[in-house]
């Protein structure tokens, strides 16, 4: 070829510097490689030696990989335009031939240079899928083996010089090799080498690859020990904001981690350390399982030292970023981009270790070569990785809080995370005894710090909410219960706040559960003996509902738990109180505990509200401020009527009946009213008996719902007005039959099985 253009781009091949800015000379490479006739052989050698992109650099091999992706595409663009005939072969086999041109040309080249050019031609073969259909062709298969081939050979040749010649680098100049070849070469990788087909994965040196990927993330993130030097480089202005020094060394040191191509491609690196950590596991577990357990311990001691210096740093108490000086923001917002980074690195290499552990069955013996853990290790069963794994995340709840918290139920959630978070706890839930021990490691976290962070606390406190059914009673007494009694009455911190009534009614559900199943197996003899002893060993859910009812009526005012909290949660307590004890009658008993402290809250609430000097002490409540809280308590009533059995459901429906009468006007039937305040009792009305009649007709069993339904409809002209004058009743205060009700167990009877 005589064409001038690509003789200068031949010079500027064989110079180790160029004036041509690189993206010049990538365009240059794509079109000649595409067009050059008969074959692009020759200049795919002059490449792969070309000392123009020595030494390696990211920005110079990104740009070859790019080169030769484009210039695949070019050449299929071409083919695909030229003119088609009977006897003119097809595009794919042509483009197949010029493939074969080119890695002929690579061979025998340095392998980081044949590793990247291969990898450019995969990813042009990747783009151009839907029209060449070679994913399990001959072109697709010799790059394929030609990149399995070079990355052996790149990793053969630098692990062993780095672990054979570290003191090397103590005289190594300062432009000499700036970046580390093995390191650089897993970057790139990490694009393509995915895409390689899983059995030819396999014949690559696994164990040692994961190693070194894990070692290029770790050292990314310098071992967790990027915010050291943070409290030492914050001060306050004369506003009282912080700033952060923008001078000093842990901010060079933030610029250089955040301008670092290693962290703006942490995504393709994670997804290449998952990958390989599967394959090993899946194709010799013998092996993957060691290496599992190091990335995870790697994960955890990076997250460790990131939460330990964080704790201390001022930065961790703020909750404004007008706290900060505008001029640190950008600091503080650099801070936070490796924070988040480092979290989902750690999510998409513990998702990976966490499908395996449930796919593939944990081996009996282990490789005398496989690296062994230490004795602080534990072992490498899936309940110590799993554990590993909700610890880990444990140190970066303070990032997770970013995100709404792995309980988060809104739709921008972060659902990676809790898919990861409920795997973890389902793989730990399998074994009681280490769920044990993981709790009690909670708890003495807990107990041995001074201050832990609500964050942290909420975290802690999901994660006990998952294992409850699988802990001892003496463990909910002993150590879940105290975790949850500071926060129950504190809603200053509302995750951790809610958190901890979500443990509450987890024990309370747990507990009926049990109840039941015990109840079926006392059926026959040997249930029998199980029953009694279980229930000696399950008493301290019975014995906390007097306190946690009325726990639940505590938060029951304003600005505590929301109306609908209010309601599933005493309808929770209710529910699962019923299928307490060994007989029907215990659980009626218990049950009507909790309704009859409600009622009494109800009258108590609407006693003061009709005579505010009854508490002449007390500050006066705000205008409407009690109505809204009688009616809020009038509706955690009314969601407790499904929980009841036949025997309860009449003395309450009487209950309901008597302050919906007592409340207004029939629903719906007053005129309209001209003032707000008037209104106001109507439209509370209306929503009860709503409420009501939607509890009775579909979630009620089928014995209650017959009931129901004919009470409803026996009462139906006074509850909602449609005939018939008002009926005229008593004060709330009022607890006399009504004629005509089917009986039901008195007061004292029930409380007296208590």
């Amino acid at each position: 070829m005589t064409d001038r253009g690509y003789v200068y781009l031949l010079n500027h091949l064989y110079r180790p510097t160029s004036t041509l800015p690189l993206a010049t000379v990538q365009a240059s490479l794509a079109h000649y490689l595409a067009h050059l006739q008969p074959t692009p052989t020759s200049l795919a050698g002059t490449l792969v030696g070309s000392p123009l992109f020595r030494p390696f650099a990211h920005a110079k091999l990104a740009a070859l990989c790019t080169a030769l992706r484009h210039a695949l595409r070019i050449r299929v663009g071409l083919l695909r335009a030229e003119s088609r005939g009977v006897f003119v072969r097809g595009v794919g086999a042509r483009t197949t031939e010029w493939v074969g041109w080119v890695l002929e040309g690579l061979r025998g080249g340095h392998p980081v240079m044949r590793l990247v050019c291969c990898g450019g031609l995969l990813l042009g073969m990747e783009d151009l899928d839907g029209v060449l259909h070679v994913r399990e062709g001959k072109m697709r298969k010799e790059v394929e083996e030609e990149i399995v081939l070079a990355l052996a050979e790149v990793i053969d040749t630098y692990s062993r010089k780095e672990s054979s010649a570290d003191w090397e680098k103590d005289f190594r100049s300062e432009g000499q090799d700036s970046e580390d070849p093995l390191s650089l070469t897993l970057l790139i990788s990490s694009e393509f080498v995915p895409l390689v087909s899983i059995p030819r994965l396999r014949t690559l040196p696994l164990p040692l690859l994961a190693d070194l990927i894990a070692s290029t993330i770790e050292s990314t993130f310098q071992q967790g020990t990027f915010l050291s030097g943070v409290s030492s480089s914050i001060s306050t202005d004369k506003d009282g904001k912080l700033v952060l020094a923008p001078n000093s060394l842990f901010a060079h040191n933030i610029r250089a981690i955040t301008a670092s191509q290693y962290l703006s491609s942490m995504g393709p690196l994670s997804r290449f350390c998952a990958l390989v950590i599967s394959v090993l596991a899946e194709s010799r577990p013998l092996r993957g399982w060691p290496v599992m357990a190091q990335a995870m311990w790697r994960m955890e001691s990076i997250a460790q030292k990131a939460e330990a210096d964080w704790i201390v740093c001022p930065l961790a108490a703020v909750t404004d970023e007008n706290d900060i000086a505008p001029e640190s923001r950008e600091l503080t917002t650099a801070v936070w981009t490796i924070l988040k980074t480092e979290l989902f690195m750690t999510i998409m290499i513990t998702q990976s270790v966490l499908s395996t552990v449930v796919y593939v069955p944990h081996p009996t013996t282990r490789l005398s070569t496989a690296p062994e853990p230490s004795d602080e290790s534990g072992d490498l069963s899936p309940f110590s990785l799993s554990a590993t794994a909700l610890s880990t995340l444990s140190h970066l709840s303070f990032v997770i809080q970013q995100f709404g918290g792995v309980t988060s139920t809104s739709e921008g959630g972060f659902a990676e995370l809790k898919r990861v978070f409920y795997m973890a706890l389902d793989v730990l839930s399998a074994s009681p005894v280490e769920s044990e021990h993981f709790v009690l490691d909670l708890s003495d976290t807990f107990k041995g710090a001074e201050a832990v962070p609500p964050a942290k606390k909420a975290y802690a406190l999901a994660c006990i909410e998952q294992l409850v059914p699988v802990l001892s009673d003496e463990r909910i007494k002993a150590d879940v219960f105290p975790l949850c009694l500071p926060h129950l009455f504190d809603p200053s911190h509302r995750e951790t706040y809610e958190s901890a009534h979500s443990v509450m009614l987890a024990v309370f559900a747990s507990h009926a559960q049990k109840a039941g199943e015990r109840g079926r197996q006392g059926r026959s003899a040997a249930g029998s003996a199980a029953r009694s002893g279980a229930e000696s060993a399950s008493a301290f859910a019975e014995e906390v509902v007097p306190f946690y009812v009325q726990c639940l009526i505590d938060n029951s005012g304003e600005g505590k738990m929301s109306t609908a909290q209010l309601c599933l949660a005493y309808a929770a307590v209710v529910r699962s109180a019923s299928a307490f004890g060994a007989q029907r009658q215990d659980g009626d008993a218990v049950a009507w505990l909790c309704v009859d402290t409600l009622l009494d809250a109800i009258y108590q609430t609407a006693s003061h509200s009709r005579s505010p000097d009854a508490n002449a002490g007390a500050p006066a409540p705000a205008p409407g401020a009690a109505a809204k809280h009688l009616h809020r308590l009038h509706l955690a009533l009314v969601t407790t009527v499904p929980c009841l059995s036949l025997a309860l459901l009449p003395r309450v429906l009487r209950e309901i009946k008597d302050f919906i009468m007592h409340s207004s006007s029939p629903v719906d039937r007053s005129p309209p009213s001209t003032s707000a305040s008037a209104s106001a009792p109507e439209q509370r009305r209306t929503e009860l008996v709503r409420r009501l009649f939607s509890e009775l007709s579909e979630n009620t069993g089928d014995a209650e719902k017959a009931f129901g339904m004919r009470w409803w409809y026996e009462n139906r002209e006074v509850l909602v007005g449609t005939s018939g004058p008002n009926l005229s009743v008593s004060g709330l205060g009022d607890r006399g039959s009504e004629k005509g009700s089917a009986p039901a167990p008195e007061r004292d009877d029930l409380v007296a099985k208590l």
